[in-house]
């Protein structure tokens, strides 16, 4: 396609640009680049921080090996982790070939990669304003502000700062093919947006940025062509609208792609995302964000890496950053013929944040971000430095204390980036510095806490984990405690992170994790050993009973006369339907410690599932006496009372222990359905009772059933029928098909409005348990 003007085309007019000799805008590029590396050199002596420096460089296996033709394959096809972004994958393979596992060299490229950026911003809005030193001053801003440290100090944002050196370079081109349309002009453009397409998603708002400098400063358009309503000049006006977007429909066509692309890959990997969060919220906490950003950039104080979602937004402070957002457009607005810089400014401010803004799908956890600043801010310093210079002019002193303000500015920002800079010298120190300036982060908590750990500061760890944990019982929490506890030998206490991380979680990264790191190692040394006995946890917490059986077999090889990890072999031996071989272990157990209450009451349980009620019955009498307050035991006691055929003994050890243990829903089901249902204990109305509190503790097909049997027992068959129902229909669900068998025989009695009464010689217990 030739995009070359014809000669009936409408007149696209430009200003006059003044004419800057090469060699002042080389100095000025010159000192431009050697100060910003001066700037953030100290970042080189940086390492990688364990906050996705480790994911997506460090122990990603298709980074880490360095250029490989499976790692490039791979670059250009994965979405895997957060969304397509091939170019920033290739410059982190390209660094690990170069500089391996040492951080100081993929600090410096990104170091190169911004001076690279900032050159290249002087140099398109050199082109498209032809201002030599206001364009300098932008270009300054956006090298030196203390927002932008972020992007360039941490090694998993390389995507940010090659999205900016691409998206500036689609500027400059945009202005030498403003200058002279041609196909080869326009094809640069598209070679720079599809690269930063392939750095960053966050590019897609370029095109509008595009629009927006058609408007001012190549005043493509006037004024006077948006009042396309007038009869006057209609088609001509029409033309030339189409003409400004026709330009750029091959990016939108690419923007539409990327979006789409990016909404998938979020969705299939499982980042963050807004969906389950009311719109009031999204909307309140973005306008909360832009009042942020606008704060920060003209007070860069208390900047964090984590920035918490809010959760709850006060609505006075909403309508503020509405009043506030408001009215800076408002007057951009009225301002718009006589300083037409200030609304292009602000809504290139204003809209290339959109996508991060919180509307949408998020990555991350993050309520804002300072990286998300990195192009955006760029319209601020655009409005402010032309805005600033026309004040300036309206009078001589303005213009002698023009250099120094803007000098003044400058040298403020240079040194606030010094300092953020430090806080980015290592994990420990970045994350202290996010408790710091927000002690909610939950997230640094748990990060601070794994790096303390890799240090060998365990009690330091602890300290912050528990603190981390007071604030939310995250799985990243979690799962660092487990580590902790084992490194100081507490395994008793790392036994309950793991059990709740296991079963909240069991498809987690963060479990996944632990249950690889568990499985390495040698059994000779004792951590590993600890950790072998909570990967057997883990796995049976899971549902892989076997697999955890054969775990703790590894660890019997070694420690034959390890007490409780032959108590949980022989119990997932049970789960696993190696009765015999359970069996057999614990018997082993209790002549090695004949006092043990647990190995006691568990041979006493296997005993009774196979029918030797009795010698059961003396295995739990002998584990009371030794824990008489153990309330599982006295449970499995009272069952093995009623199947010897005396409900009343049993009704009486069930009570004591729901005196010990208020909720114990085994306990709360069996003794509300021993007195709907047993005509020695018959009792419906504290049946009822109990069913509620059963069903309180736990709502399922088995405790729905005890309720209805309760129901039925109290006469009030209606509201038995209905619950009967719902308990076939959660058995059916679940395909526990012998349960529903007998749900359904019962509602066919509660049908005939007969109660489910058992036989006055009955020895059964509950059979849905």
């Amino acid at each position: 396609m030739n995009l070359e003007p014809r000669s009936n085309s409408p007149a696209l007019p430009r200003n006059e640009l003044p004419f800057t000799p090469t060699t002042e805008v080389a100095k000025v590029a010159l000192g431009l680049a050697l100060l910003t590396f001066l700037i953030f050199l100290p970042s080189v002596e940086h390492t990688f921080v364990n906050y996705d420096d480790d994911v997506f460089v460090t122990n990603n296996p298709k980074v880490a090996p360095g250029l490989t033709w499976e790692g490039i394959k791979w670059a250009f096809t994965t979405t895997e982790i957060d969304f397509w972004r091939p170019l920033s994958w290739l410059s982190h393979m390209l660094d690990m070939e170069l500089f391996g596992p040492l951080g100081g060299g993929h600090h410096l490229t990104s170091i190169l990669i911004h001076i690279a950026a900032t050159l290249m911003l002087f140099f398109a809005l050199h082109r498209l304003a032809g201002e030599l030193w206001p364009s300098a001053v932008v270009a300054a801003l956006f090298a030196w502000h203390p927002l932008h440290v972020e992007s360039v100090a941490w090694i998993a944002e390389r995507k940010d700062v090659l999205c900016g050196f691409f998206w500036f370079l689609t500027l400059w081109a945009y202005a030498r093919y403003v200058e002279r349309p041609c196909n080869e002009r326009y094809a640069l453009i598209l070679v720079g947006f599809a690269f930063g397409s392939m750095s960053k998603p966050m590019i897609v708002t370029l095109p509008c940025v595009l629009l927006l400098l058609d408007y001012w400063p190549l005043r493509r358009i006037e004024l006077s062509a948006l009042a396309i309503w007038q009869e006057k000049d209609r088609r001509v006006k029409l033309a030339l609208w189409w003409r400004l977007f026709s330009e750029k429909i091959p990016m939108f066509a690419a923007v539409v792609a990327l979006s789409l692309s990016t909404a998938i890959a979020q969705k299939e990997v499982g980042t963050e995302s807004t969906e389950l969060i009311p719109w009031s919220i999204r909307v309140s906490n973005s306008l909360l964000s832009y009042k942020a950003y606008l704060s920060q950039t003209f007070w860069p104080s208390n900047m964090s890496v984590l920035y918490p979602y809010r959760k709850a937004v006060p609505l006075l402070g909403a309508l503020g950053a509405f009043g506030l957002c408001g009215g800076a457009t408002l007057l951009c607005l009225l301002r718009l013929r006589q300083q037409p810089y200030l609304i292009v400014g602000w809504l290139w401010f204003l809209g290339v944040l959109v996508p991060v803004i919180g509307l949408f799908k998020v990555v991350g956890e993050q309520s804002h971000a300072d990286r998300y600043t990195y192009v955006p801010l760029v319209g601020l310093f655009i409005g402010l430095v032309w805005g600033v210079r026309e004040v300036a002019r309206c009078n001589r002193h303005g213009i002698r204390a023009l250099p120094w303000l803007s000098g003044s500015i400058l040298l403020v920002c240079a040194i606030g980036t010094r300092l953020q800079l430090r806080h980015w010298e290592d994990s420990v120190t970045l994350f202290k510095r996010a408790i710091e300036v927000n002690p909610q982060t939950v997230t640094a908590y748990a990060n601070l806490g794994a790096q303390l750990i890799m240090n060998g500061r365990n009690e330091e760890a602890l300290t912050y984990l528990e603190r981390g944990l007071a604030l939310e019982r995250a799985t990243g929490i979690l799962g660092n405690l487990v580590f902790c506890h084992i490194r100081l030998g507490q395994f008793e206490r790392a036994r309950v992170p793991a059990y709740e991380l296991a079963s909240r979680w069991p498809s987690d990264r963060i479990t996944l994790h632990l249950l690889r790191e568990f499985r390495a190692g040698s059994v000779d040394d004792p951590i590993v050993l600890d950790q072998r006995k909570i990967l057997a946890l883990m796995l049976a917490t899971r549902g892989e009973h076997a697999a955890a059986a054969n775990v703790l077999a590894e660890v019997l090889a070694k420690t034959p006369l390890d007490i409780d990890s032959r108590i949980d072999r022989a119990a997932y031996l049970a789960v696993s339907k190696q009765e015999s071989e359970a069996l057999t272990l614990l018997e082993e157990t209790v002549r090695l410690m004949p006092s043990h209450p647990i190995a006691l009451s568990n041979l006493g349980s296997l005993l009774a599932k196979r029918g030797q009620t009795q010698e059961a019955l003396t295995l739990y009498q002998r584990s009371l006496k030794l824990s008489p307050e153990n309330v599982d035991t006295r449970h499995n006691y009272a069952l093995a009372l009623l199947r010897l055929g005396k409900p009343l003994e049993a009704r009486a050890e069930f009570e004591s222990v729901l005196k010990r243990k208020t909720d114990h829903l085994a306990t709360l089901q069996q003794l509300a359905w021993l007195l709907a249902t047993h005509p020695a204990c018959l009792e419906p109305k504290s049946a009822m009772k109990l069913a509620n509190s059963a069903m309180a503790v736990h709502k399922s097909s088995q405790t729905l059933d005890v309720a209805a049997a309760a129901l039925a027992a109290n006469q009030d068959f209606q509201a038995s029928l209905e619950l009967i129902s719902q308990a076939i229909e959660l058995a059916r669900r679940f395909k526990l098909t012998e349960h529903e068998k007998a749900l359904r025989s019962r509602a066919l009695l509660y049908q005939d409005r007969q109660s489910f009464i058992q036989a006055p010689s009955s020895t059964n217990t509950y059979q849905g348990l």
